[in-house]
């Protein structure tokens, strides 16, 4: 009984060692790592003339003579700027490229690089079907992360500056989206009153409007338009979630400036003017107006970004 054991067990290693050198089948391309072609050998960027410039220097001995790299700068999860460089006789990289549209400092920049063989010029793509074992084209394109080679675009002086200029940015804007909420709701409880907007004994719809827009609604989209502005802006890259919960505020503002100026209207028994109805150029989409959604999204802000409450609120 044991030796039949034993001998079942010196099988069982028998056929595991087997099978190890059996070649791989299809399905285990899945587990196979991708051909990686290309080596990094440094990553240097350099702030000319307010322009980022990006100098590479990398090898793909592997790779045809033309082979199109395409070089993809990423923060995170988030592509910043893409760029394609072609191999010359000698398979080395070293080439400089201008990234005109980064603006600001952030660290933890990473390169990646994808050679898509759909993308290959002509001459390529037939000396890489020549070869399917060394260019595997059902696993196009050849992906590669360059994640620990990781570097800084500013220094760190630099890059501390810019986290200080974004707090800043959230604590002014967030202090003039919370002001025009306070004089909004004070002009309305003075309209209401028949104190403030008045005419032959009744609201001045013109007044009113004139007034909305003038020192509510205008502000609003000045506001929207500098935070759309700064999505784009290199040290606002950690802050997105932080820059979204600013967005909601001021969207929940403007959108409360026409919801209470209809029930404005409603109270005075009128119809709601028309400018109420149909909001232009401004941005109202937010997922609540309720006063207390609108003071636990502040405090969320103030929070994350250090700012206390009676620094915005004063």
């Amino acid at each position: 009984m044991h030796k039949r054991l034993f001998k079942g067990y010196i099988g069982g290693i028998a056929l595991i060692f087997c099978l190890s050198g059996l070649p791989a089948q299809e399905g285990d391309e899945a587990t196979t790592p991708p051909p990686q072609f290309v080596t990094l050998i440094t990553v240097k960027p350099q702030l000319k003339k307010d322009v980022w410039k990006l100098r590479i220097v990398a090898k793909a001995p592997q790779l045809p003579e033309k082979s199109r790299i395409d070089f993809l700068l990423r923060w995170r999860t988030k592509t910043l700027a893409t760029f394609t460089i072609a191999l010359d006789g000698s398979r080395r990289i070293d080439k400089e490229v201008e990234l005109k549209n980064l603006k600001g400092f952030v660290a933890g920049i990473s390169l990646n690089s994808e050679i898509a063989f759909s993308r290959q010029p002509r001459e390529v793509i037939l000396v890489m079907e020549k070869d399917p074992e060394t260019y595997p084209v059902a696993r196009s394109p050849w992906r590669q992360s360059f994640y620990r080679q990781r570097f800084d675009l500013g220094s760190p002086v630099q890059i501390e500056g810019g986290k200080k200029a974004a707090r800043t940015f959230f604590q002014e804007t967030l202090k003039v989206a919370l002001s025009r909420e306070r004089i909004f709701s004070e002009a309305r409880k003075g309209a209401a009153a028949a104190e403030r907007f008045q005419k032959d004994g009744s609201l001045d719809g013109a007044k009113w409007q004139a007034w909305v827009k003038a020192e509510v609604r205008d502000p609003l989209r000045t506001l929207q338009k500098q935070i759309n502005g700064k999505k784009s802006s290199l040290e606002m890259l950690p802050q997105a979630r932080d820059l979204g919960y600013l967005r909601e505020v001021v969207n929940a503002v403007a959108k409360r400036s026409f919801d209470r100026s209809r029930s404005l209207y409603s109270k005075m028994g009128l119809s709601a003017d028309p400018r109420d109805l149909s909001p232009e150029k401004i941005d109202i989409n937010c997922r609540s107006t309720k006063s207390s959604n609108l003071q636990k999204t502040v405090e969320r802000l103030c929070e994350s970004q250090g700012i206390l409450l009676t620094e915005v609120s004063s």
